[in-house]
Formats: C-alpha cells, sequence, structure tokens
C-alpha cells in the first residue's frame, strides 16, 4: 500500500494531474449544524480544482443552510 500526505502535491501539481487524466472532481460535504465552519470550508475548495461541490444538509437547525445559500454559485 502506499500512502501519501497532503503536503506531497501542491496545487500546480494537482491541476496538471487533473489536465492530463482528463477527470473531473467533485467535492461531497455531509452537515449537520455547521453555520460556523460550512462556509471557510467551501471558500477553502479551489474553484479551478474542483467541478461540483455537494453538501448534503442532514437536518440542521441552526443558519447552516442560509449561509451555503451564499456560496449557492459554488454548489
Amino acid at each position: 500500500m502506499r500512502a501519501f500526505t497532503s503536503q506531497e502535491f501542491g496545487l500546480p501539481d494537482l491541476l496538471a494531474r487533473k489536465r492530463a487524466t482528463n477527470q473531473r472532481i467533485s467535492v461531497c460535504l455531509p452537515a449537520r449544524d455547521e453555520e460556523a465552519t460550512v462556509g471557510d470550508v467551501v471558500a477553502a475548495i479551489p474553484d479551478e480544482l474542483v467541478d461540483e461541490i455537494v453538501v448534503v444538509d442532514d437536518g440542521s437547525t441552526d443558519d447552516t443552510a442560509a449561509v451555503l445559500a451564499s456560496y449557492r454559485d459554488r454548489i
């Protein structure tokens, strides 16, 4: 088995690998009462690397959905 750490791949290397393989990248984020953090997580995902972000909200009772509404163009 081969393991990698996040420090082994910078964004330029990941973008080159993505282009070379003609692949799409999707991110799925589970969320439940993540109002305080979900916006920062979505904002940290590089637009040029990720093609699709799917957030699955598991019945949040806080303002998770309202925070995500401001990222509607990304998710």
